[in-house]
């Protein structure tokens, strides 16, 4: 069950399209897995509305939840570019928003080892942001680190805890420079996140002060 939602600011800002296309990506891949979220979505287009006939706000783009579903369910096929051929685990697992981003299926991605027990398909790298997979092997920490901007993450399969916290698929979470964290996967297989960087990753401890003077974020 998915316990970790976006907020309410981000749905508005998604369904009126003024959210950048990175920070969209991660909303619009959870709508594709969260109901209660789409749910939401549809409220504020129906409030939107009505308070538009009373004249108090200015309303939600006509349409706006038609066209989030579309891209949750994919672009109609006479409009598509020639489809990747994803297999059975991929098209389980990776939500249609994000399937744009991959050019093969998971098995197929160029992952590099980032760590101990941690691998990264990068999807997306430039001067502002930072769009990648990350698989982390069962039971496996992750360095603790904190971060020189945002970073949004995506839970796609398996779990992890984070502090008193634990995030499942669906699941979303939010870090920024002021968390300093160490999340841990879940024991019982590894983790697939989605996540989405503005800014570097610091690492903090012992390992960050003779590791961070020589890496990039």
């Amino acid at each position: 069950m998915i316990t970790h939602h976006l907020s309410d600011e981000f749905l508005v800002e998604y369904a009126n399209g003024s959210l950048p296309g990175p920070e969209a990506l991660v909303v619009g891949s959870h709508l594709a897995i969260c109901a209660e979220c789409r749910d939401r979505v549809e409220t504020f287009e129906t409030v939107s509305a009505v308070l538009l006939e009373e004249g108090e706000v200015e309303a939600v783009s006509p349409g706006a939840l038609e066209a989030i579903l579309a891209k949750i369910d994919g672009p109609e096929e006479e409009d598509s570019a020639p489809l990747i051929e994803f297999d059975r685990d991929t098209l389980e697992i990776i939500p249609p928003p994000l399937r744009t981003y991959l050019d093969g299926s998971l098995s197929d991605l160029d992952w590099k080892r980032t760590g101990r027990g941690i691998e990264e398909a990068s999807l997306v790298r430039d001067e502002d942001v930072r769009i990648s997979l990350l698989r982390i092997r069962a039971g496996q920490k992750v360095p603790s680190h904190t971060h020189r901007g945002e970073e949004f993450t995506l839970v796609l399969s398996g779990g992890y805890a984070d502090g008193d916290d634990h995030f499942g698929k669906g699941d979303v979470s939010l870090a920024d420079s002021a968390k300093d964290h160490a999340p841990v996967a879940d024991s019982n297989g590894p983790c697939l996140c989605l996540t989405v960087r503005n800014g570097a990753t610091r690492l903090t401890g012992p390992i960050g002060r003779f590791l961070n003077p020589v890496m990039r974020g």
